[in-house]
Parts: C-alpha cells; sequence; structure tokens
C-alpha cells in the first residue's frame, strides 16, 4: 500500500484560499429594531441591507411572538422576539451589529501572517469589517480611516 501525501493550497499574496472561500465569508448581521404596537428586535443575517430588508418584509412578524426562520438559504437567518409594548410612531432603526470576515492565521513553516477564507470569524468590531452596508467593499486608506 502506498501512501500521499496531499499538498495544502499555497498563500498567495498573503491569503489563502481566497478564490474558494467559507460560504459565510461576506455575511452581515444587522440588529433592527421596529416598533409597531409592540417593539420587536430581530437579528437578521444577509449578505447586504438591502436582502436583510426584503427577508424582514417577508417574515416579520407583528403579533407578540417568537420569529426563528430562513431567508432563501440556511445562511440567511432571522430571529425576532417582543421586547417592550409601547405606543406611537417611532422609526425602524438598522444598526450593523457584525460581520463574517477571514481569520487572521499564521503559517507554521514561515512565520508569516494571512488571512484563512476557510475558517472565518464572526466580528463585532467595525474596523475589522470589510463591507458596506450595499455589499460593497471598504475602501481603507493608509491612515486606518474608512469611507464608511
Amino acid at each position: 500500500m502506498e501512501i500521499k501525501f496531499v499538498k495544502e493550497p499555497p498563500i498567495i499574496d498573503g491569503t489563502y484560499k481566497k478564490d474558494t472561500p467559507h460560504g459565510e465569508i461576506g455575511y452581515q448581521k444587522w440588529l433592527v429594531r421596529k416598533i409597531y404596537e409592540v417593539d420587536m428586535e430581530y437579528e437578521i443575517v444577509a449578505k447586504t441591507k438591502e436582502e436583510a430588508e426584503e427577508l424582514l418584509e417577508e417574515k416579520e412578524c407583528v403579533k407578540v411572538d417568537y420569529v426563528d426562520d430562513y431567508g432563501k438559504t440556511f445562511r440567511e437567518t432571522i430571529q425576532g422576539r417582543h421586547v417592550n409594548d409601547m405606543e406611537g410612531d417611532e422609526p425602524t432603526t438598522w444598526e450593523k451589529i457584525e460581520e463574517c470576515v477571514p481569520r487572521e492565521d499564521t503559517d507554521i513553516d514561515t512565520d508569516k501572517s494571512f488571512l484563512n477564507y476557510e475558517d472565518p470569524d464572526w466580528s463585532k468590531e467595525d474596523f475589522e469589517w470589510v463591507k458596506n452596508e450595499d455589499g460593497t467593499n471598504i475602501k481603507k486608506e493608509a491612515n486606518g480611516s474608512t469611507n464608511t
């Protein structure tokens, strides 16, 4: 019996598996508070704010119930719960709370850092996010500021 060793894909331009990233990379999470006669809070995961709005329109719950459903794929999710009874015409508020980003990793052979697109992390830190609300890439400048 002959044993063959499988070589891992190379790290190219400081990235690993950028051409075949993990399926969750690029999704964003939104905390949405939409007020009816009751105050509902949703946590929505979608690629763009527009897709999150569509999912909210399709699946939102105005009853005092818990919502736990999916969009077009199992990664697009919506969860909602009754928070507080209120009266009035308060506006819907949107706040991006997380984004799935490639994990920073280190090559054990060369001790060089790279972005691992196969093993992502959900980040709550906005300085780590790489996507705007519409799904386009955030342009980061040399001094660290962004276009958001």
